[in-house]
């Protein structure tokens, strides 16, 4: 039998057709695009020194990703139309040559959007969901997407979930921060029984919705720093081992995505307050990680065999990152990269690159 890859953190870059999906009702919410012709540098999320276009959502700004250099730093990889999914056909044709069946999309502008009003934030996730779920209907099952949350509005988000399920959604997706709430916070329970109900995972991606980490991370002066932009992760990992989610929703499964998994053993002695030698670490980490279903991707840097034997290798899910600008061998040749070399055996190749994902998804 033909292994099925399946690319698990992939992206779309979106554009003003998104807001086409707005209800009728919800046209005063719809965001703006603002053109910088000169100056420097405007200190916002998502914005550099080449940033030119801005989205303007529920009054804050937003630097626009710009999916025609991002295809031009691919080296011909990566194509706008495929980018954007104005050609799904692209997308599809690209994943041929990258030799994956399957991606599972995940959007770059909700990382960080951070709505101040309830009402705004439903009715632009409610746009994007209905513009996906309409994007990847024409792939034939071949793309997959994860539903964008209104956290705002639990018990609207968790009536909406199972539409979503029956569109092509596979995952939820959280931040590691909210606001100023943690992943366990009790307003989100009607979302995680909802996830459980209907066999979708909770998706923490790196990113974040909080307004004072976002004032803190903009300083002056204040340069890219990875580690911050994947703290909001080790957060709601720490929190998910030391609160009552797991006592409350036992069958909730946790993927951790873009983050690699190098720290989780690191962050098990922290969070548990352990001072275990190596040997007794690595056993716990993995009664730890299975205890709580945890999932996490997995980066070619990374010492695969060596975390594979220690988180377990059920739980480690290979991606590529697809459309965000990053190494084209580590990243969309993924799967040529690892098949090809000798990063891993056989049995754990299929299991990052296909059963795990399978498991995970409930696909």
């Amino acid at each position: 039998m033909t292994m099925k890859v399946i690319d698990v953190d992939c992206h779309v870059i979106e554009d003003a057709s998104v807001w086409t999906h707005l209800a009728q009702a919800d046209e005063a919410f719809r965001p703006s695009i603002l053109r910088k012709e000169s100056g420097a540098t405007i200190a916002t999320h998502f914005s550099g020194p080449n940033t030119r276009e801005y989205w303007v959502i529920d009054d804050h700004l937003y630097g626009k990703h710009d999916a025609a250099a991002i295809a031009k730093y691919s080296n011909g990889e990566m194509s706008l139309s495929a980018l954007t999914l104005e050609s799904v056909a692209a997308r599809l044709s690209e994943m041929d040559g990258q030799g994956v069946d399957m991606q599972v999309i995940f959007s770059s502008l909700f990382l960080n959007v951070r709505c101040a009003r309830p009402a705004a934030e439903l009715a632009l996730t409610r746009a994007y969901n209905r513009w996906i779920a309409a994007r990847c209907a024409e792939s034939n099952g071949r793309l997959r997407w994860v539903f964008v949350p209104s956290l705002k509005n639990p018990h609207e988000t968790a009536r909406d979930m199972r539409w979503a399920r029956d569109h092509g959604a596979v995952g939820v997706l959280f931040r590691g921060l909210e606001g100023d709430r943690f992943i366990d916070h009790r307003d989100f329970d009607p979302v995680f029984a909802a996830a459980i109900d209907l066999a979708m995972p909770i998706c923490v991606h790196i990113g974040h919705g909080s307004p004072a980490m976002e004032t803190i991370t903009q300083r002056e002066g204040a340069t890219f720093n990875r580690f911050i932009s994947d703290s909001p992760n080790y957060y709601a990992f720490s929190v998910l081992l030391n609160s009552k989610l797991h006592e409350a929703f036992p069958a909730l499964r946790v993927g951790f995505f873009e983050s690699g998994c190098t720290w989780v053993p690191a962050a098990v002695q922290t969070a548990l307050h352990l001072r275990l030698k190596p040997a007794a670490l690595r056993a716990r980490v993995r009664e730890v990680v299975a205890e709580h279903d945890l999932f996490f991707t997995c980066e070619l840097h990374e010492d695969l065999p060596q975390l594979a034997a220690c988180i377990g290798e059920d739980r480690l899910l290979l991606a590529s990152d697809y459309g965000h600008p990053g190494d084209v061998a580590d990243t969309i040749h993924h799967v040529r990269t690892v098949t090809q070399g000798k990063l891993v055996d056989d049995a754990l190749r299929g299991k990052i690159l296909s059963e795990n994902a399978l498991r995970f998804l409930s696909l």
